[in-house]
């Protein structure tokens, strides 16, 4: 009998190769893929030892250019507007997935899968994503965009895993070198550290950053900051203030290169704009019942919807939540059960 195929994202980490592991042991034909998106040898090359090493197919895709401009692009430009945007986000919804879904459907309309810790559930011939119970890994927040299309041929080898360190046990003794490896933390295409450098040069090039004025909410000039890239809405660190009151970054005004401070507790918001909602859920959003988080570690909050139009709301939240960031995703909850998401924006 012909074994049944499925498509995973090689990245050359732990996870994927775990994973490519796990499906090869339950008899699927695992074919591997790594997209190229950074020209990074080091990566392509893991990557292609995990597959020798499975004895896997493995194909190597271009995708500098639309990584650029899908990912790299737009993290830049959500920047230069004073907003805090999520690279990873952008990826999978942009990059990973749509690319796995073209080479599957190319391919014979065969499964996928990927090393996230997340679930799938069918429920009365409609699938449904469902967040990890170990809470400690689940990745369903940053996969909230995915239609009935992904979530009916994908597969999560790791969902059942408890620990990191039982995930390295699986490869132990296939890839010694690979268990023992550092988990991958930071942003990918931005060098260890070098995040402010990264804006600077992306930004301004090789001129000089642009330094402007912290000032207080009545518009008092409090001293001069280096440039808005450097900040992010709700710091309090590194600012270079002398004042008798714990100040946070509480507005980023782009337009005159201007950031608001104020005591941290103006930080906190009971009412959040979002656009681009994507709702998962068949049923839709119920406008109460529902939990919400801004971040992935994040807090799961509570309150109710009021839609503005079919892609945009203001979630009123009964608790107030710290430092709701312009360009990150806020993502709904019904238990484990992701019910959509969408961007944080400005009012």
């Amino acid at each position: 009998m012909e074994k049944k195929k499925v498509i995973i994202g090689l990245s050359g980490g732990i996870d994927s190769a775990a994973s490519a592991y796990l499906l090869k042991n339950e008899g699927y034909e695992v074919i591997g893929v790594t997209f190229n998106f950074l020209n990074a040898e080091n990566t392509i090359n893991a990557a292609r030892k995990v597959a020798e090493k499975l004895n896997i197919e493995h194909h190597v895709l271009a995708a500098q250019n639309q990584f650029k401009e899908k990912v790299i692009d737009p993290f830049v430009a959500g920047y230069r507007q004073g907003e805090t945007p999520n690279p990873c986000m952008l990826c999978n919804q942009n990059m990973k997935f749509k690319l796995l879904g073209e080479f599957a459907a190319a391919n014979g309309d065969v499964m996928i899968a990927t090393g996230h810790y997340a679930e799938v559930r069918k429920h009365e011939n409609v699938y449904q994503l469902w967040a990890s119970p170990n809470p400690n890994k689940d990745q369903s927040y940053f996969l909230y965009h995915l239609d009935q299309n992904l979530l009916g041929r994908l597969l999560f080898p790791l969902n059942g895993f408890e620990s990191k360190a039982a995930v390295r046990k699986i490869i132990l003794g296939l890839l010694p070198e690979l268990s023992r490896g550092k988990e991958s933390q930071g942003i990918c295409f931005i060098p260890k550290k070098g995040h402010g450098l990264f804006l600077k040069e992306a930004m301004f090039g090789n001129n000089p950053t642009a330094p402007g004025n912290f000032v207080d909410v009545t518009g008092k000039i409090l001293g001069r900051h280096p440039g808005i890239h450097q900040f992010t809405l709700g710091q309090t660190r590194g600012l270079g203030i002398n004042s008798d009151k714990r100040l946070a970054v509480v507005e980023v005004i782009p337009a005159t290169n201007t950031m608001v401070l104020d005591e941290e507790k103006a930080l906190f918001q009971s009412r959040i704009l979002v656009d681009e909602l994507i709702i998962q859920s068949q049923n839709g959003l119920p406008k109460t019942g529902f939990s919400f988080k801004t971040c992935r570690w994040g807090h799961e909050y509570e309150g109710h919807i009021e839609w503005l139009s079919r892609t945009q709301a203001i979630i009123h939240s009964d608790v107030p939540v710290r430092a709701p960031a312009p360009g990150q995703a806020l993502v709904f909850y019904q238990g484990r059960q992701v019910l959509g998401g969408g961007i944080i924006k400005r009012f």
